[in-house]
């Protein structure tokens, strides 16, 4: 599963250009978001500002609320 470009531009217009993650499991959250903020060029690259876009639940299809912005080393 891919999302669409929509759906990826409205989750990076919702996340504010950060990252949403607010994973108990990442102890430096602490349950809020890590708020990492991105460079929108640097989409799948290793790079400062580098994220991606995140299925929260594999199989729950393509869309805005199933869509999370993450952390490259998140992701």
């Amino acid at each position: 599963m891919a999302f669409p470009d929509s759906v990826v531009t409205a989750a990076w217009d919702r996340a504010g250009g950060s990252c949403e993650c607010r994973r108990i499991s990442h102890p430096k959250h602490l349950g809020r978001n890590c708020d990492k903020q991105f460079v929108w060029t640097n989409r799948g690259r290793g790079e400062h500002g580098a994220w991606e876009a995140h299925h929260k639940i594999a199989t729950d299809g393509d869309t805005l609320s199933n869509c999370e912005i993450l952390c490259w080393d998140r992701h």
